[in-house]
């Protein structure tokens, strides 16, 4: 039976140093644009993704776009999937051409809304004087979502972003859209794209192929729980905003 794990990446298997243990070794894991260092592994991460990479067929399900994942320094030699579900890669790395229409087809329905949002949440950060930076995530030609950071250490200027515009405003929109915080990320997600989407087509894709799985998700953020539960079992890393809003509660 094959074994498929789908990882999430950020915060799961690597994190940024400011999030490492300060007494622990540390192995760079993916590098900005310019080929700086920027998120790291654990000696546990490494030997997680050791373990891992040594029993299963390993099939990243991450936010990050086809550029960021590139930058990831690790041999990901299977299917991939990024843009928050939005692109499926094959193992050649070449995006899965049904599953890309379909997206493009979707991305239809929601592209003048998030455009129209973007110019909101770039007016109120200019009228507020908050240190954010916004804008709608693109690959392979097509919009997939909005997403916004603060910088210069102002994470209050997010805050602010969050409960005074972006909240409200998919609390207005529920119905076709969903917000994810998670630190340093805000995005504003249409409910047609979804890491879970993507994992319950290729799930399809590959029992027909392969026949019978024995499939895990692993995620750290709440918006991961779905695509987790998509799967036969789910890891969470201790500590992640999705071990403290279940595990943790019960446990305590």
């Amino acid at each position: 039976m094959r074994r498929l794990i789908f990882l999430d990446l950020d915060d799961t298997l690597f994190q940024t140093r400011p999030k490492c243990p300060s007494a622990t070794a540390l192995h760079p894991a993916a590098y900005l644009a310019d080929g700086q260092a920027h998120s790291f592994m654990t000696s546990r991460q490494r030997a997680l993704w050791q373990w891992l990479e040594d029993q299963s067929t390993l099939i990243p399900t991450t936010a990050r776009d086809h550029a960021a994942l590139r930058r990831v320094d690790l041999p990901f030699t299977s299917w991939r999937i990024i843009d928050y579900g939005g692109v499926i890669l094959t193992p050649d790395g070449t995006p899965d051409a049904d599953w890309l229409a379909q997206m493009a087809a979707q991305s239809q329905t929601s592209q003048a809304t998030l455009n129209a949002l973007l110019a909101d949440v770039l007016a109120f950060s200019a009228r507020a004087g908050l240190a954010i930076r916004a804008r709608l995530i693109e690959d392979f030609a097509i919009p997939f979502y909005l997403v916004a950071k603060y910088h210069a250490d102002r994470a209050a200027d997010l805050d602010r972003l969050q409960h005074e515009l972006a909240a409200p405003w998919v609390a207005d929109h529920a119905a076709d859209y969903r917000l994810h915080r998670n630190g340093n990320n805000l995005a504003i997600l249409p409910r047609w794209l979804g890491k879970e989407q993507a994992v319950r087509y290729l799930m399809q894709r590959l029992t027909s192929d392969w026949g019978e799985l024995l499939t895990i998700g692993i995620g750290d953020s709440l918006i991961d729980a779905a695509f987790m539960a998509e799967c036969d079992y789910s890891i969470t890393p201790r500590d992640s905003q999705l071990f403290a809003a279940t595990v943790s509660r019960i446990a305590l």
